[in-house]
């Protein structure tokens, strides 16, 4: 039996290591990450929310009124109750109601426009949190489907992954909520929504999709709650890969503090060294790895030796990975005949089967060099070059070493930049 895992929650089955659904976040951990992570001057915000009367007051009401909408148990029982159809209408009437409630509140006038955003992104993203949860949580209960059942895309349309971080939102614990089951939707749709069968690549994935993300206050609170939902069952390099992100961010104290707190006895684990791999069959050039041409011909990087290099790591189910193509095809445009034959640009494809890139390929007429390598995310240049998500980008100067391990992506205009000052 294949053993599948998307995100959180993590069982023991006959010995194997099996992950199951809950929804991201959902499962509260045992102490307030927010209030003991959270910067001083963050906690200071959400605190002077409370000190109007009229504002606590109507909170309590609130919380009263609507106690069914805001509750875990409730909510996971009607999302196994309903069709996706039902439940995001029952969830837009519940949002609706909630404002209705605190627009039309005889003390509306009292509040302040702070707590105003406050109410708002409560309303506002508990129901996106519950409507992602939908699909996330009835996909992983349902063990024999190695995918998670995507939403309609009319139904998702309004999140726009480049706008989702809002320091205001972020003091509301719907926001909280709704950033890990984000993560796992949006990462997994990058990931043609196949699940995860690799805790330590699941942990990285969702590590570098919310670096791209999110920021300020938020991403160390993401990272910091990845890291305690996950690290205990997760390989010690990938906790210790999302510890070292969340190490280099600023105000980080005291989320890492949390974060060493619940990994520490990863973090320290001493492991057996488990015997290197296997070398790759040598090829026509000894122990260097080729690539496959899509007449299936072997190629090297050193076949390129003499001109730069800037090589491109993709697959065609990732959505950043072809969005960064246009500026690609912009670059290559605006080099000279005589920069041309001075510049490669190297595509090489991670995709689960080569018929997979060459319909890609045969779409995206992207021009350049382009290689395939087998074995996907288990690739050995993968492992050869640390490469734990995608897109992911290197340049190599004439001489074929490495200049940039983790190059700027073809939208920053510094790649071309960099690119000319080597052929120089």
């Amino acid at each position: 039996m294949r053993f599948l895992l998307l995100f959180f929650g993590y069982f023991v089955l006959n010995a194997h290591l099996f992950a199951q659904a809950t929804a991201a976040f959902t499962g509260r951990d045992s102490i307030d990450i927010f209030q003991q992570g959270a910067a001083p001057s963050v906690l200071e915000k959400y605190n002077a929310l409370w000190e109007n009367p009229a504002q606590k007051a109507f909170w309590a009401e609130f919380q009263q009124k609507f106690a069914n909408d805001f509750d875990p148990k409730k909510q996971y029982e009607l999302l196994f109750a309903q069709t996706a159809d039902s439940r995001e209408i029952e969830l837009f009437k519940e949002r609706n109601k909630q404002m209705e409630f605190f627009k039309n509140h005889p003390d509306f006038s009292k509040f302040s426009d702070s707590f105003k955003h406050y109410v708002e992104n409560t309303a506002r993203w508990n129901y996106w949190h519950w409507l992602l949860n939908y699909t996330v949580t009835r996909s992983n209960a349902d063990t024999k489907n190695l995918k998670l059942s995507a939403l309609p895309n009319v139904m998702t349309e309004a999140l726009d992954p480049k706008k989702i971080a809002d320091e205001e939102a972020f003091l509301t614990p719907a926001y909280r909520d709704f950033l890990g089951v984000f993560v796992t939707y949006f990462n997994s749709r990058e990931h043609a929504f196949n699940k995860y069968t690799d805790l330590a690549a699941a942990m990285n994935d969702k590590a570098a999709f919310a670096r791209r993300y999110f920021s300020g206050n938020i991403l160390p609170f993401y990272l910091c709650h990845l890291l305690r939902a996950n690290c205990i069952n997760t390989p010690k390099e990938a906790v210790v890969n999302t510890f070292d992100l969340l190490k280099a961010l600023p105000q980080s104290e005291r989320y890492l503090k949390l974060a060493s707190e619940k990994c520490n006895e990863v973090l320290t684990r001493k492991e057996e060294k488990k015997p290197a791999p296997a070398p790759a069959k040598a090829g026509k050039k000894g122990d260097e790895i080729a690539f496959l041409t899509i007449e299936g011909k072997e190629f090297y990087l050193s076949d390129f030796k003499g001109k730069v290099v800037y090589l491109d790591f993709w697959a065609s189910w990732c959505g950043p990975c072809r969005a960064e193509f246009p500026y690609s095809k912009a670059m290559h445009e605006k080099l000279t005949e005589k920069q041309l034959k001075k510049i490669v640009f190297l595509y090489i494809s991670i995709d689960q089967t080569p018929e997979a890139w060459k319909q890609a390929l045969e779409k995206l007429q992207l021009p350049g060099e382009h290689g395939y390598v087998n074995g996907a995310w288990n690739a050995q240049i993968l492992r050869q070059f640390s490469i734990n998500s995608i897109p992911r980008y290197m340049i190599f100067d004439k001489n074929g070493k490495i200049v940039f391990a983790d190059a700027s992506r073809p939208s920053s205009p510094d790649t071309l930049t960099e690119l000319l000052k080597l052929i120089e």
